[in-house]
Formats: C-alpha cells, structure tokens, sequence
C-alpha cells in the first residue's frame, strides 16, 4: 500500500475515532506515525484529506454493497442487510453528525450524492416488488428511514433481541411482495 492510502486510511481512523471535526492534518499524521509534510505532500489541506478520504470511503461502500448483491440469493434483501451491516456503520455515523452538525458543506454534497446512489439502486431493486398500496418511492423512503434508524442505534442491542437484520426484516416484508 502505497502513502497516499496510508494517509487516507489514517484520515478514516480518525473520523471513526473522533468525527469529522477531529480531522487535522497534524491529527492524521500522528496517527500514521509520520511528520506532517508527508500528510501535506499528497493532501495540501484538510479539506484534500477529506474529499480523498470520504471518496474512497464511499467507492468502498459501493463495492461492498455489490458484493453482498451478488453472493446473495435475494438481490433487494442482500443489499438491505448490507445497508446495516457493521461494515461501514462507524464512517457513515460520524459522517451524518458532521451533516446534521452543518460542520462541511463538501461533506454534505458527498453524503447526498451517496445517498442519491443508494436511492437508486433500491428503486431498482424494489422494481416488481412492492406490496399493493404504496409506490417504490414511498417504500423507499420507508426503508431509508428505517435503514438510519438502525445505524443511528450503532451497536446497542434492541429490546426485542433482534440482530439488525432481523428488525429490518420485520419491518419491511409487510410492504414487499416476494
């Protein structure tokens, strides 16, 4: 793995950590264990390592979803039980405080253009499966509610014992048809 990906992998390390706000040139290279002109010779500014950092971040979640889709046998269920996977909670978490905070707008426009991506390969997805009486918009708008709900809960365990998963399930089959 080349410096640049050391960089960005420190960059991340510190969001899951601390949030957005904690990312600092100076945080990120004690993180990697190097000076700061090493930080700086790839990524000039803190707004560099973040764009470079949440850029892969999402092409990874990208990839990742893909991979649940096509070792699944249900496409539409792999990619919901991807979308509360652990995989990606601790990154997406601190990225919709920093949104909600307003603490970047370059932030926010990656955030909504990952969601505009997930928006959209779930009305693919719902295509011909969703339950009389609702569009694949509203469903879709349903489960994305339901889908932040559960990773705003992180790792806390539900009062039903249910994994994830299984409360999406529950949550969800009522509006599909199989």
């Amino acid at each position: 793995m080349g410096m640049p990906e050391q960089v960005i992998d420190a960059t991340l390390m510190v969001i899951e950590e601390g949030g957005v706000k904690d990312v600092t040139v100076r945080k990120v290279a004690e993180t990697l264990g190097r000076s700061t002109t090493v930080v700086t010779h790839y990524f000039p500014t803190r707004e560099d390592l973040l764009e470079a950092a949440l850029t892969r971040s999402f092409a990874q979640s990208k990839e990742e979803a893909l991979l649940f889709i096509n070792g699944g046998s249900d496409d539409l269920w792999a990619f919901l039980n991807w979308s509360v996977s652990t995989q990606h909670r601790k990154v997406w978490l601190q990225l919709v405080v920093a949104d909600l905070a307003g603490l970047d707008p370059q932030i926010s426009q990656q955030i909504d253009e990952f969601i505009d991506w997930w928006d959209s390969r779930l009305l693919e997805l719902l295509k011909d499966r969703v339950a009389p009486g609702r569009t694949s918009k509203e469903l879709c708008d349903i489960i994305g509610v339901i889908v932040e709900g559960i990773l705003l809960s992180s790792d806390r365990e539900f009062a039903s014992g249910l994994t994830a998963d299984q409360l999406l399930s529950v949550t969800i089959s009522p509006f599909l048809t199989s």
